[in-house]
């Protein structure tokens, strides 16, 4: 995978930390990065902190399970950084980078990310425990009386 001029998305779920994932990305030479995490203000102040000539940083509160976020973030990146090369996804057990070049051509290549972003989410994200609830119990009908 390509680094040095591209230009990327990484998006931080719940339990995720973007950080080191933007500052390697910026150190490979990325032309771009925009930063999108869940809780406002963390993702702004990584954007300000990172943001140097060569390689502007944005940084947006989004969620990425929302598929109008995601729409959201790739106009973003586009309209301050050029069209997206990597989209990253940062979650509590690591990391995905999904490379748009590899989208197939005769797709929508929306459509197509999105279908990508459920994946990586699946796989950076612990599979949680569903609580098991008990069946409902039919009402039992009163005794006649008598």
């Amino acid at each position: 995978m390509r680094v040095t001029g591209a230009v990327v998305v990484i998006a931080v779920l719940g339990g995720g930390s973007g950080a080191d994932l933007a500052r390697r990305f910026a150190a490979a030479g990325a032309a771009g990065l925009l930063i999108a995490d869940l809780h406002p203000g963390v993702a702004e102040d990584l954007a300000t902190e990172l943001d140097r000539p060569g390689c502007p940083v944005v940084g947006v509160s989004a969620d990425v399970h929302q598929p109008s976020d995601v729409a959201a973030l790739v106009e973003t990146a586009r309209k301050h950084l050029g069209p997206i090369d990597l989209f990253a996804v940062a979650g509590p057990d690591g990391e995905r980078i999904v490379a748009l070049a590899d989208l197939p051509d005769h797709l929508d290549p929306l459509a197509e990310l999105l279908a990508l972003v459920g994946e990586a989410i699946s796989e950076v994200v612990p599979a949680q425990r569903r609580e098991s609830v008990p069946a409902p119990v039919a009402p039992v009908a009163a005794a006649p009386q008598g």
